[in-house]
Order: structure tokens, then C-alpha cells, then sequence
């Protein structure tokens, strides 16, 4: 029978350097994914703006009208995700934007 011999050393891995901010930028970039665009045309991440900060709603209920939406689970976490700011920091940067 053969036996096989085992390294000792472990594989290595590479990992690139960042150096400026704008590769910083395009290097997050990369990792966004496409926008999930809801069967009457909105976007998900815009539906879940308007119902958490515009209109209230709290994210478990968003989270429950997403997966009647789109007819599949939508994880909490996601509504989360989008609605990290609280709402004042929210209306804030909206009437910054607005200026």
C-alpha cells in the first residue's frame, strides 16, 4: 500500500494591500450586489426606506410583507441591514440631501 506524505507547511494565503482611497472605494464597490427590484417595480432597499423611516413601520412586519412580496423568505437581517440608522439620522441626511 502507498502511503501519502503530508506537508508541514500550511497553504499560504494572500491577501492585496489598499493603499489610496479611491481603491479602497472600487474595492467595496465590487462587493455590493444587484438591487432586488420588487414584482410593482420598486427597489427592495427603497421599499424598506419608505416603510421603516417615512412611514413608521417597524422591520419585523416589513420583513413579513417582503416575503409576501416576493413569495420567498426574506431574513430580518436584511431588513436590518438597510435600516441601520435610526430614524433621526435618517430624516437628517435626507434634509441635508435635499438642500
Amino acid at each position: 500500500m502507498a502511503t501519502q506524505k503530508k506537508s508541514a507547511t500550511p497553504a499560504k494565503t494572500e491577501t492585496a494591500a489598499v493603499e489610496t482611497e479611491t481603491e479602497t472605494v472600487e474595492a467595496t464597490a465590487k462587493r455590493q450586489g444587484t438591487a432586488v427590484v420588487l414584482k410593482n417595480g420598486e427597489r427592495r432597499i427603497d421599499y424598506i426606506h419608505r416603510r421603516y423611516y417615512d412611514e413608521g413601520i417597524e422591520r419585523g412586519p416589513i420583513a413579513k410583507e417582503l416575503t409576501e412580496l416576493q413569495g420567498e423568505k426574506v431574513a430580518y437581517q436584511i431588513v436590518f441591514a438597510a435600516t441601520k440608522k435610526s430614524r433621526e439620522e435618517w430624516a437628517a441626511e435626507k434634509a441635508k440631501a435635499a438642500k
